[in-house]
Order: C-alpha cells, then structure tokens, then sequence
C-alpha cells in the first residue's frame, strides 16, 4: 500500500464526518440542550413553512403555512445546516434549513425553539397584536414585540439592529416587504 493511501483515507473519513457534524441547540432561557432535554419544547413564535416542502429556511421566508407559537414540538435531528422538527401528536415532519446568509443559525434557532412559550406575555399584549399574531400576520399598529411572535424575527443580513424602525422579510426567493415602526408600532407594511 503506498504511503499516501492511509493520509487520504484519513482525510476522506474526516471531511465525511464533518458533513453531518452536530450543533449545539440551546434553550436561550435554561441553557439546555433543546435535543437532549426530556422537558417539551415549544415554538415561540409563529412559523410560516412550505407546506408543499415542509421546509423552513433561517432567512425566515413567509410562506402560507403557519405553525402557531407555542405549538409543542419534538426536535428529531440538530445538524450544523438542518433542524428537523416534528409537530407533537401528528405525522407531520419539517426542515428547518440554514440559509447562507444566516451567520450563527444555533443562536437563530434559539428564537423560534425552547423550554418555555411565554403565552402569559402574549395575552397581556393588545388586541391588534393579539389578532396579527392569531392569524399570523403583520398589521398597522402592532408592537415590535406582536411583529416578532406573529410572522418571527427578520433576516439579520438586511435588518441587523432589531432597534431600528425598519423590518426587511423575504415572502419568498425573490419577492421582500418591509415593516416601517413609529414609536414601536407598525406605521406602515410596503409590499
């Protein structure tokens, strides 16, 4: 056997295995793993997948489906590019993919899964924000905070700093909205 051989089947099994590598998924509020924990976990805003695909991207795409927030889910398999994730007590399975724009998609995730839903704090938020985050959408006068548990957080690539009074969503691959804010409420909803 030549030299090299032993190196090259090393370095084969070493790039393979770093393909399906593991990621931690940590609760934001218990510091527990969301995979290994025998606690329920939760969505803790509303999701908005590809029903066709059963797919969700971390460029959090707005798509017609909706997953309500604090649905009990359980986390099947945490991988460095996927999240998949089945709704309790039914057959339904989905993707959560890692979009490249997406830098740390272990934090992202930390947005949307945990231990705890806080459906109190939701209760105590107005009507308006009440209704958009039952049906899953945005509407003039909603909180930042009703934006956020509604249609979930806009891609950190094109809204870095959630303090701002902007919101860029991606509906889909090619077609963006944006959120406008006055003193914390949606002002306006540019298709």
């Amino acid at each position: 056997m030549p030299f090299y051989k032993p190196f090259i089947l090393s370095a084969g099994a070493l790039i393979l295995s770093g393909c399906a590598s593991v990621m931690p998924l940590t609760d934001k509020i218990t510091g527990e793993d969301l995979f290994q924990t025998n606690k329920p976990v939760y969505t803790l805003v509303n999701l908005h997948p590809d029903e066709k695909r059963m797919k969700l991207y971390s460029v959090n795409y707005q798509q017609d489906g909706l997953i309500p927030v604090c649905t009990k889910v359980n986390i099947v398999n945490v991988q460095n590019k996927r999240l998949t994730f089945a709704i309790d007590g039914t057959d339904k399975q989905y993707a959560f993919d890692k979009h490249r724009s997406s830098p740390d998609f272990a934090k992202y995730l930390s947005n949307y899964f945990g231990t705890e839903c806080n459906s109190s704090k939701i209760k105590k938020l107005s009507t308006v924000d009440q209704q958009g985050i039952k049906k899953g959408i945005v509407t003039k006068g909603m909180t930042k905070e009703g934006v956020k548990y509604a249609i979930g957080f806009p891609p950190e690539h094109k809204t870095p700093d959630l303090n701002g009074n902007e919101w860029l969503y991606w509906k889909n691959r090619f077609n963006t909205f944006k959120v406008e804010f006055k003193n914390n409420k949606v002002s306006n909803i540019i298709d």
